[in-house]
């Protein structure tokens, strides 16, 4: 949790490019220990989109424009997510949390022998 910096962000739209659908969804970002979770606002739907860290390929971070500031998603199992943020810090906030999230610094591995 402590690569997490801005754990919820509330009015971003998302544009899902694997679904084939043109039209951004409005509602809320969460990050956690392991996953990404966009919840929608609309309460007839509530669709949720949930993507593990360690699927995520690539995070990138595109220039702001007027309506906020942009990430997108590239996930190993060829999923693309675009992600708008309304306000830049929160942005840049949620692009370094994710870009450690999605690369772990070191495995631990333990190997036991048994001897007897």
């Amino acid at each position: 949790m402590e690569h997490i910096r801005t754990p919820k962000v509330e009015n971003v739209r998302l544009l899902d490019r694997s679904s084939g659908q043109r039209k951004a969804s409005i509602g809320t970002l969460y990050l956690s220990a392991t996953h990404t979770i966009f919840v929608e606002n609309n309460p007839e739907t509530r669709k949720e989109s949930w993507v593990l860290h360690s699927m995520v390929s690539s995070v990138e971070r595109t220039p702001t424009i007027p309506a906020g500031s942009q990430l997108i998603l590239r996930c190993k199992d060829f999923r693309v997510f675009q992600i708008l943020v309304p306000q830049e810090r929160d942005c840049l906030d949620v692009h370094t949390s994710l870009v450690r999230l999605s690369r772990p610094g070191a495995y631990v591995c333990v190997i036991m022998f048994v001897i007897g």
